[in-house]
């Protein structure tokens, strides 16, 4: 008998222009629509256009209709909130009791009362509200009015006059029902009830905030659909899953990590950021955790331990739907990113000047948008490049402005995978990489299909530019090397990974029911450190004596190097412990041994190493600290 499967993504939020975690998100739900009886997308905001999105989004990203948009208002409201037919639309029609001031620049409009401004009216391009803005005789605002693409009332915003932060909203469904009130305090603005109502007008029920909500919401959909598994695309809903009061089921849930967990200067051994590391230090609480490089997954199994539930699961390669009518110009480079400092654009645009000077044809386009725009028109600018460094703006086919080009660069400081390398190998375009965290190590091999330099290293940049225009032909073979690599990361063996990650969670035992006491390290002590040395490397052969409680035995230790951070030299830093001994019911001895370089080795006993020892049991993963009063 055929299994039933319902698949839930929770995207947050998304735009019909959402980047690289909200595309993943949709091509993932597309993927395995085949392998699920229903795939819903949630979101948890209010948007006053989302059906008009629904539809861009469904046409854009060829979304199938077997993939459903679940609005969390929408679920509160008892309807649907925003579609309707077109012929349903309110034109917006002035009052005569006002004068009218017309501002065409904004399609808006300033409304006054014996002139003095009483509200400002923003319309849509089709001449529907988009919101009105309503003052007092001091021209404070107090409220906004916002409204449908249909020009109907969705939402009023009562306003603190001074800080213009919302005291109250009330959400109306499409024939002006009261739906939902949400409160915020007058002074924190924090939110301090939502309380919502019945399609009868009658008291529902009170939550204290949008994440209560959330909760209540999700746990209605794990109780309604059998064997659902919800895909956290977003760190902020963590808590609305595993720490969910409201659900009477199990949740099964796939947290995926879109982006690094470290913080600056990025690199292993920098302090965790909270977006991601609250949930990597205890990952016990999700059925599985997936990261997108391996170079990631070593990261945090080095830093957090070797947790049970812990993989690796790449994204899909793009499939190109049609063949570009374009013509490759391999003397074109392109940079497709969001104009951001985090991209270190600049660092591209300095390169490139250094470049120019030696690689005759050579031209830069950089796509995108956002805050840096202008600093780099100067820099264009003061540099006198305009004929060489054109910035496109934004592009809804980034594939075809990849196929184009003969290579493009990407220098961000960080990534979760960098979308766009395998966009461009996948185009035939070889990428040229910083060494950042994480993806171009993942993706590119030096010098085979692409390109990859020194983090940061402007100068290394430009002669890597240099370097790939002396011969046109190497650069042409090295983009064919770059889509066969891509073509590694087709759909059909991904979507393969997917499916036996969730095979193996449904086939998990339920935690509320393992109820078997485990025994608990009570004490650890390294009584012994036997040294090898021979001409390249020293044998550290470690003997530990641990004290621990009754219980099942533990199925893994693991002795970890916790305050060492090279992993280039060291290649991770820990090793497998084997018990030799249980001389008592209470006791019993490991041993295991670690091979490491005299260079490693000569550090180490400059520093004083730090031990910790890692134990796993049947679903988890903890610390101990170790003692050791011996010398390396």
């Amino acid at each position: 008998m055929k299994q039933t499967r319902n698949l839930f993504y929770l995207a947050n939020s998304f735009s019909e222009d959402s980047g690289g975690r909200t595309q993943a998100t949709f091509t993932r739900a597309k993927m395995l629509t085949d392998f699920s009886d229903s795939s819903f997308i949630l979101t948890f905001n209010f948007k006053r256009d989302y059906g008009k999105i629904y539809d861009i989004v469904r046409k854009k990203r060829n979304i199938p209709l077997s993939v459903s948009f679940l609005n969390m208002y929408e679920f509160y409201a008892g309807e649907e909130l925003y579609r309707g037919l077109e012929t349903q639309k309110v034109i917006y029609e002035k009052d005569p009791k006002y004068s009218y001031e017309y501002i065409e620049k904004k399609n808006a409009y300033k409304v006054y009362d014996n002139g003095i401004q009483v509200q400002y009216v923003q319309l849509d391009d089709d001449g529907t509200c988009v919101y009105k803005d309503f003052f007092d005789d001091k021209k404070r605002k107090l409220k906004r009015e916002t409204y449908d693409s249909l020009g109907n009332i969705k939402l009023v915003s009562y306003l603190d006059v001074i800080n213009k932060k919302a005291l109250r909203k009330i959400y109306y469904t499409g024939n002006e029902r009261v739906y939902l009130y949400i409160d915020y305090d007058r002074v924190s603005f924090d939110t301090v009830q939502c309380i919502t109502f019945d399609k009868n007008g009658y008291f529902y029920k009170k939550f204290t905030n949008e994440e209560e909500m959330a909760k209540f919401w999700l746990a209605e959909l794990n109780s309604s659909y059998p064997n659902s598994i919800f895909f956290i695309e977003d760190r902020k809903l963590d808590k609305s899953v595993i720490s969910n009061p409201y659900s009477t089921e199990e949740f099964k849930s796939v947290a995926v990590i879109h982006s690094s967990h470290l913080k600056k200067p990025y690199n292993f051994g920098a302090k965790i950021n909270q977006f991601n590391g609250e949930l990597l230090k205890d990952t016990s609480d999700c059925s599985a955790v997936v990261l997108l490089t391996r170079q990631q997954l070593k990261h945090v199994q080095n830093q957090f331990g070797l947790q049970p539930n812990l993989y690796h699961i790449p994204h899909v390669k793009l499939e190109q739907e049609k063949e570009f009518n374009v013509k490759k110009n391999i003397y074109k480079i392109v940079v497709l990113s969001r104009f951001v400092e985090m991209k270190r654009i600049m660092d591209i645009l300095e390169a490139f000047k250094l470049a120019v000077e030696k690689v005759a044809d050579v031209k830069l386009e950089i796509w995108g948008s956002g805050q840096e725009q202008e600093k780099y028109q100067e820099f264009i600018d003061e540099n006198h490049l305009q004929n060489f460094v054109s910035i496109k703006g934004y592009t809804n086919e980034p594939r075809k402005v990849l196929y184009s080009a003969g290579l493009s660069i990407i220098t961000s400081r960080y990534e979760g995978f960098g979308m766009t390398i395998l966009e461009s190998m996948a185009s035939q375009t070889p990428v040229l990489a910083y060494n950042f965290n994480y993806g171009p190590k993942e993706l590119i091999d030096d010098d085979i299909n692409g390109y990859i330099v020194e983090n940061g290293n402007v100068a290394e940049l430009a002669n890597q530019i240099i370097k790939a225009y002396k011969d046109k032909n190497t650069l042409k073979e090295m983009g064919k090397a770059a889509k066969e690599k891509a073509s590694k990361f087709n759909v059909e063996i991904i979507k393969q990974e997917w499916i036996e990650l969730i095979r193996k969670i449904e086939n998990q035992s339920p935690k509320n029911n393992d109820r078997i006491m485990k025994q608990v390290i009570l004490f650890s002590e390294i009584t012994n450190i036997y040294k090898e040395k021979n001409e390249n490397n020293v044998e550290l052969n470690f003997t530990i004596q641990n004290e621990l409680s009754t219980g099942t035995p533990n199925k893994n230790y693991y002795l970890y190097l916790s305050n060492y951070y090279d992993l280039e030299k060291i290649g991770n830093r820990y090793f497998e412990l084997n018990v030799i001994e249980n001389s008592k019911e209470n006791s019993e001895t490991l041993s295991g041994t670690l091979t490491i370089s005299k260079v490693v080795y000569n550090e180490l006993q400059e520093m004083t190493p730090k031990f910790l020892l890692g134990v796993g049991n049947a679903d988890n993963f903890y610390f101990v600290e170790t003692i050791c009063s011996c010398d390396l």
